[in-house]
């Protein structure tokens, strides 16, 4: 019972938070112009920061390079040609997916 009064208040507590910025925001009130063009950059950040960590760091360890650096040098090539997110995944994890069943 006690674990599940711990879960049951961390996610009261995750959802206070989500819902203060609605709260605190909501209304007729609008976000200063530089907070929005910032507020803009905030998912890529997390999302190179997340696959910087992926292609550099195996655990604590340096990534020898191999299969996820390949994939990785086809997706940026394919993004910068095409400029499709969707396109750039796909032949991101289907390059990824092929050079692993080739056994690199």
């Amino acid at each position: 019972m006690r674990v599940f009064l711990i879960f049951l208040a961390a996610g009261i507590g995750t959802y206070l938070i989500r819902i203060s910025g609605i709260l605190l925001l909501g209304g007729p009130r609008q976000l200063p112009e530089r907070v929005k063009r910032s507020l803009v950059l905030v998912a890529p950040a997390a999302m190179a920061a997340i696959i910087a960590n992926s292609l550099l760091l195996e655990g604590t360890q340096w990534r020898a390079p191999g299969a996820w650096h390949i994939a990785a040098a086809v997706a940026v090539g394919v993004a910068l040609w095409k400029k499709s997110a969707g396109l750039t995944l796909l032949v991101g994890v289907v390059v990824f997916a092929g050079l692993l069943a080739a056994g690199l």
